[in-house]
């Protein structure tokens, strides 16, 4: 059996928490189980890169077996995932994702139907790619079916097996395929690319959660940086968030962010959709946070960059919103990468000031009705925020009062 040299060590270097991993062997391996590293600290094991991403484990019981013996140890999981044979551990700190090993009864290109099996070569049929099927265990023992390795050192990303059959099991393994393909390789795989391209369609029937979060983890990419590699993903892109996107100066983009150390997923979805209109039903489906969904609909133009002129606009947007516009302006060569960085600094550091007045204030001075008391208020605050939020709690009540508000009261 193939075997990492100077596992132990190399696992410490490279960050691998391999010491908390045999811990939960030890509690496996008293049920009779065993455990096996797979996924992506494997491949940075073999490539002796630094470890990427949190601890995939297979183990050969069935989850229920698996849940029992973590709540008998009172360890921490999260059962979200556990309709297909997966939980998230927290344990010592770390996030590890437990499986069972199982092998897929039906498929719809979205879901499976799975029955649980002792056997890795079962498991390992129903992956999608030879470098996604390489075990290791905690001795740093690889089993390895399908050449794996070998692909893995030549950059390659191989479907296991019939691709056409592969990816109709699970349509995702589209953009699966695409990402593992410029994570390790700065091209794509034509023989799996054709295969990819006649069921592209297909990417619609995924939920728009699962297409976006492919998305994101392709876009920050090194190897999608350059214009060829983009525009060879474009039609993917396009179908996974359901509009048209404008890759000229995507290229641009990317070099800035390198250039401040501020590289976004998100920023790089917006600039790709920025000549779209946005609507509020396409932003909903990506099921985002409160505060990402701000980030998407608000639009700002800056039509000054000085300092003062950038703070008043912090005051109305996130920071993010400010931030987006401004390196976005800076790929429109509106402003200088220099300028760009002194006023990213600027809007980073920068504390807003909370708004003197409230509407019990205005209540004070004889305003009674609510709706003019919005009014009264924003008016008010309009003034403060063209004043640099300079003035204090009495100048803004002496504005209030020098206001035409009789026909509001």
């Amino acid at each position: 059996m193939r075997k990492i040299s100077k596992f132990l060590s190399l696992s410490k270097k490279l960050g691998l928490e391999i010491e908390t991993i045999k811990k939960l062997e030890s509690l496996i391996s008293n049920h009779n189980g065993n455990l096996y590293i797979i996924g992506g600290n494997v491949r940075d094991l073999i490539l002796d890169k630094k470890i990427s991403s949190g601890s995939d484990i297979v183990v050969d019981l069935k989850i229920k077996q698996l849940t029992d013996i973590l709540r008998k140890n009172k360890i921490k999981f999260t059962d979200v995932g556990i309709g297909f044979g997966s939980i998230v551990v927290h344990f010592e700190r770390q996030i590890i994702e437990i499986t069972s090993m199982r092998k897929d009864l039906e498929t719809d290109g979205r879901w499976a139907k799975i029955e649980y099996t002792d056997n890795l070569l079962d498991d390992a049929l129903r992956r999608d790619f030879t470098i996604n099927s390489i075990y290791c265990d905690t001795k740093g023992r690889i089993f390895d079916p399908f050449n794996g390795i070998q692909d893995l050192k030549k950059g390659k990303v191989k479907f296991i097996g019939e691709p056409i059959k592969r990816i109709e099991e699970d349509y995702l393994r589209i953009l699966r395929f695409i990402r593992f393909s410029f994570k390790y390789s700065k091209k794509l795989d034509n023989s799996g690319l054709k295969f990819c391209l006649l069921k592209k369609n297909k990417i619609k029937n995924l939920s728009f959660e699962r297409r976006i979060d492919e998305i994101r983890k392709i876009l920050v990419l090194k190897n999608i940086e350059n214009k060829n590699s983009i525009e060879k993903i474009k039609l993917f892109i396009e179908l996974s968030l359901g509009k048209k996107i404008n890759i000229s100066k995507f290229s641009d983009l990317c070099r800035i962010e390198r250039n401040i150390e501020m590289k976004s997923s998100l920023r790089r979805i917006k600039f790709l959709l920025r000549f779209n209109k946005l609507t509020k039903n396409k932003i909903d489906e990506m099921r985002v946070s409160k505060k990402i969904f701000e980030r998407f609909m608000n639009k700002v133009k800056i039509h000054s960059y000085e300092p003062n002129k950038i703070k008043v606009l912090v005051y109305s947007h996130q920071k993010e919103i400010i931030i987006d516009q401004l390196i976005f302006d800076s790929v429109d060569k509106k402003i200088s990468t220099s300028d760009l960085k002194k006023l990213l600094k600027f809007v980073i550091k920068f504390t807003p000031k909370k708004f003197p007045l409230n509407g019990k204030d205005i209540i004070n001075h004889g305003f009674t009705e609510g709706k003019i008391i919005g009014i009264v208020l924003q008016k008010t605050k309009k003034w403060w925020l063209e004043k640099q939020c300079i003035p204090t709690k009495n100048d803004c009540l002496n504005y209030l009062k020098k206001l035409p508000t009789s026909r509001w009261r």
